[in-house]
C-alpha cells in the first residue's frame, strides 16, 4: 500500500484494526426464505460467503463453479485433460498453505481469499515440468519449445529513456491496444456470490474486460477489504502491499501482463521498460506526451488531450461504494485518469543514494514481517522504512514515495494500476528487487514460512492468481524468469577495515604518534611542577560562594 498526506488512503485508517463483533451472517438474519434458501444452496454446493475472483473464461460455468473443479481439456480433445494424454499435467486437489499467519488480520473462514483457491476450486490442473497455465497449454516463464524443454533467450527490459522510437512506439501502442482489446482467456464476476448463478441459478454472472484492465483488476482484488455485510468492511488486509509477497506478487503481476503483451502483437521478444525514479528532483520525466502524458493546460489533474493516455477511462476506484453495496469492481469506466500535480507540496522523487542505501541492507525481511519491521529490504524498498532500514512512522521512501508523488489514481493501492505508470514505476522496483537477489544470493529460507501477514508466507499461492503460484516460485533471480534488465545499479562498498592491511598499518602508526605525544605533555607538564590531578584537593564550595 502507498502512504499519501494529501489523497485518503482508504486502505490505512485506525478502523483496520479494530474485530468486528458481529460473525458474516448477522447482517442477512432479516432475509427472507428465498434467500436463505439460496444460501444453504451455495454452502452446500460449497460455495462459501464472500464474493467471486477471477478464473478461466472456459470454468465459468455452472458444473465447473458446483462442482469446484478447473480442469480444461488442452487442444479439441475432450479426454484430454490439463494435457493428460500428452504428459503435461494431472487434474489435482490444490494444495494451499495451513501455516500460521500473523499481522492484522485475525478473522478465520471470513475471506474468500483466505487458502486461495479452494473457497472457489479445490481441484486444478497441475502440470508436470516446465508447463504451465489453468490447461498446461503454455511453458513456464523463461522456457520455449513444444515440449517446454528449450531455455528462451532473456527479454531485456530498458530504461524507458533509452528505448529507440520504434520500440518506444511499440510498448505504448501495445498498452493502448490491451486497454482496447478484451481478454482472451480471463472473465471478472459483477455480482456477489448470493447472485452467483444468475436469477434462475442457471446463469453465471460474470463479465468480459480487456487485456489492461483485467491486470488492474487483479491488483485492487488483492488489496480490496474483507466484505462483512453493507458498510461493514475490515480494512486490516492485504496480499501484496505490507509484507514479503510484495516483491514477489508484483514480479508475476508485471511477468503476467509482459506475456500478455507479447501475444498481442505478436513479439516474443518484447519487454517492458522501467522509469528509474531515483532523480531526486520534483519533476515527473516521463510525464510528457512522448511518453506516459502531461497535464492538461486547463485542467492539470487531468492527461493531456495530446496523449493517447487522456481518454483511458478507470476502474476499480469506488472502494467505498463496493464495501457499502457488499460487492465487486465490476470493470465499469469510473472517470479518467488523475495525476495531482499541484498537491506535491515541494515533494521530491528518491535519489541514487536511497536505493545504494536500501541495497545495502543484507536481511530480506524481518520479524513481524510487516510495515513496521526494520532494517529489513523489503520494507525500505516498499517505503515504510528509511532508504537504510531505520524505522519512521512517518517516512515515506521510494516506492511509496513515488506512488504518494505521482498522486491523484497513482497514490490509491486499489486504482493505482489504472494508470501506466505503475507499470514502468514497478518494473524498476524489480530491477531494485533482482539486484539485492543477485548481491547477496539468499537462500529460500529467508523468506518466512509462517507468521508473515495473511497471503504472505513463503507458501502462501499468491492471490487472485490462478492457477494457482506460490510466492516462494518467484524468489528467483530474473535471468531464471527469462529476463533481465538493462542497468547497473552499482552500490558504493565500505573498505573491511579488519581485513585491509593498509589500513590496520595506518592505525597502529597513529596509535604510536599518540602515545609519544602524550608522553611528551606529560614530561612538560611534571618539569614545569604541573600537579597530577590525583593529588590535587578539590573544594567543596560552589561556584556562588565566598572561597
Amino acid at each position: 500500500m502507498f502512504k499519501s498526506s494529501r489523497v485518503e488512503d482508504k486502505k490505512k485508517t485506525g478502523a483496520q484494526y479494530r474485530v468486528p463483533s458481529e460473525r458474516v451472517f448477522s447482517d442477512y438474519k432479516a432475509m427472507g426464505p428465498l434467500l436463505w434458501g439460496l444460501l444453504l444452496c451455495c454452502l452446500g454446493c460449497g460455495i462459501r460467503p464472500g464474493v467471486w475472483a477471477q478464473f478461466p473464461r472456459v470454468c465459468m460455468t455452472v458444473d465447473s463453479l458446483l462442482s469446484k473443479e478447473c480442469c480444461p481439456p488442452l487442444g479439441v480433445e475432450p479426454a484430454n485433460i490439463c494435457g493428460s494424454r500428452v504428459g503435461r499435467g494431472q487434474c489435482m486437489e490444490v494444495q494451499a498453505d495451513t501455516r500460521p499467519w500473523g499481522g492484522p488480520y485475525i478473522l478465520r473462514n471470513q475471506d474468500d481469499r483466505e487458502r486461495w483457491p479452494r473457497k472457489f476450486f479445490n481441484r486444478t490442473c497441475k502440470c508436470t515440468g516446465n508447463f504451465t497455465g489453468y490447461n498446461c497449454g503454455d511453458c513456464k516463464f523463461g522456457w520455449t519449445g513444444p515440449n517446454c524443454d528449450q531455455k528462451k533467450p532473456p527479454v531485456v527490459r530498458k530504461n524507458i529513456h533509452s528505448l529507440t522510437p520504434q520500440e518506444r512506439e511499440q510498448f505504448l501502442g501495445a498498452l493502448d491496444l490491451a486497454k482496447n482489446t478484451t481478454h482472451p482467456d480471463y472473465v471478472i464476476t459483477t455480482q456477489h456470490w448470493l447472485g452467483l448463478l444468475g436469477p434462475n441459478g442457471t446463469q453465471p454472472q460474470f463479465t468480459n474486460c480487456s487485456i489492461y484492465d483485467f491486470f488492474v483488476w487483479l491488483h485492487y482484488y488483492s488489496v480490496r477489504d474483507t466484505l462483512l455485510g453493507p458498510g461493514r468492511p475490515y480494512k486490516a488486509i492485504d496480499f501484496s502491499h505490507q509484507g514479503p509477497a510484495f516483491v514477489t506478487w508484483h514480479r508475476y503481476h508485471l511477468l503476467w501482463l509482459e506475456r500478455d503483451l507479447q501475444r498481442l502483437i505478436g513479439n516474443e521478444s518484447f519487454a517492458l521498460p522501467y522509469w528509474n525514479f531515483a532523480t531526486g528532483r520534483n519533476e515527473c520525466d516521463v510525464c510528457t506526451d512522448q511518453l506516459l502524458g502531461a497535464a492538461r493546460r486547463d485542467d492539470p489533474t487531468l492527461i493531456s488531450q495530446n496523449s493517447r493516455f487522456s481518454s483511458w477511462g478507470i476502474i476499480c476506484d469506488s472502494l467505498d461504494d463496493y464495501n457499502r453495496q457488499v460487492t465487486l469492481c465490476n470493470g465499469t469506466y469510473e472517470g479518467f485518469l488523475r495525476r495531482n500535480q499541484v498537491g506535491r507540496n515541494g515533494e521530491k522523487l528518491p535519489t541514487l543514494k536511497d536505493v545504494q542505501d536500501c541495497l545495502s541492507l543484507e536481511e530480506f525481511d524481518t520479524p513481524p514481517f510487516f510495515q513496521n519491521s526494520t532494517f529489513s529490504f523489503r520494507n525500505a524498498l516498499e517505503g515504510f522504512d528509511e532508504a537504510d532500514g531505520t524505522l519512521d512512522s512517518q517516512v515515506v521512501s521510494l516506492h511509496n514515495l513515488v506512488h504518494s508523488f505521482l498522486n491523484g489514481t497513482n497514490a490509491l493501492p486499489h486504482s493505482a494500476a489504472n494508470d501506466p505508470i505503475f507499470v514502468v514505476l514497478h518494473c524498476f522496483t524489480d530491477a531494485i528487487f533482482d539486484e539485492w537477489m543477485k548481491r547477496f544470493n539468499p537462500s529460500v529460507d529467508a523468506w518466512p514460512q509462517e507468521l508473515a501477514p495473511i497471503g504472505h508466507n513463503r507458501m502462501y499461492n499468491m492471490v487472485p492468481f490462478f492457477p494457482p503460484v506460490t510466492n516462494e516460485e518467484f524468489f528467483l533471480t530474473a535471468d531464471q524468469l527469462g529476463y533481465s534488465y538493462a542497468i547497473d545499479l552499482l552500490v558504493e562498498e565500505t573498505p573491511n577495515w579488519t581485513t585491509t592491511p593498509s589500513v590496520v598499518v595506518g592505525m597502529l602508526v597513529a596509535l604510536v604518534g599518540l602515545f609519544m605525544l602524550l608522553a611528551f605533555l606529560q614530561y612538560r607538564r611534571l618539569r614545569k611542577g604541573y600537579t597530577p590531578l590525583m593529588e590535587t584537593h578539590l573544594s567543596s564550595k560552589r561556584y556562588t560562594e565566598e572561597a
